[in-house]
């Protein structure tokens, strides 16, 4: 069984691998022969590629992050980790399903909100290449060395996004943690609350992993083609 996945994942990655590269190629080719825009083979590739991250990777990195949280909230929960043990590395063991929780029409609001901003935000930061080239441009001209530019990035693509995530989501995850803290609310309430709250945490994660994502393959098209 563990051969015939092995084998399925890696036709599965030759597929979309072709996809992407005939894709591209008709792209290019359809931009610069049926419409005034001139786009060069670089462009076309880092589009293509922030559209697919943004809209495809994000849902799956959420849902992969969003499994994960709930996976170490029942182990915490269950007293597996010693307190100051650290936590282990992200997807390092099995996970079970995460619970289904209710959800009020305007927490499906807020999330549908999160889902259009994040992508557009992702799409408007990544996908113009000349975007990407000013970021890397900015990071060579800070930077004393390869082993500088990588925290520059760091903290730039990864530190930076989940700080103004963490603190814009804060006022929503505070609410609900007094509300849960105070007991007056019943079971499927908090589980509810508990679900939103992991939501939103493993969206804010999948979104910084989105990003860098998007950020390393623009960096490697400027740098190999």
């Amino acid at each position: 069984m563990k051969i015939r996945n092995a084998f399925a994942i890696i036709a599965l990655g030759m597929g979309v691998t072709a996809i992407i590269l005939f894709g591209w190629i008709g792209f290019v080719f359809a931009i610069n022969t049926y419409t005034p825009v001139a786009m060069t083979a670089e462009a076309a590739l880092n589009l293509i590629l922030v559209l697919l991250l943004a809209t495809a990777g994000l849902p799956i990195l959420h849902a992969a992050v969003y499994r994960w949280f709930w996976h170490i909230r029942r182990r915490r929960e269950a007293a597996a980790y010693s307190r100051g043990e650290p936590i282990p590395a992200f997807g390092s063991e099995p996970t079970a399903p995460p619970p289904h929780a209710a959800k009020t029409t305007r927490q499906r609001l807020l999330y549908s909100a999160l889902y259009v901003v994040g992508i557009l935000s992702l799409v408007a930061a990544y996908a113009p290449i000349g975007h990407q080239e000013g970021l890397t441009a900015f990071l060579d001209r800070f930077s004393a060395g390869r082993a500088s530019f990588t925290s520059l990035a760091t903290l730039i693509v990864i530190f930076l996004p989940m700080a103004i995530s963490f603190a814009l989501l804060a006022p929503l995850v505070e609410r609900d943690s007094r509300r849960l803290n105070a007991g007056l609310v019943d079971t499927a309430e908090i589980l509810r609350l508990q679900a939103k709250q992991e939501w939103l945490f493993s969206f804010a994660t999948a979104f910084v992993m989105t990003g860098f994502l998007a950020f390393f393959a623009g960096n490697l098209i400027l740098s190999f083609l």
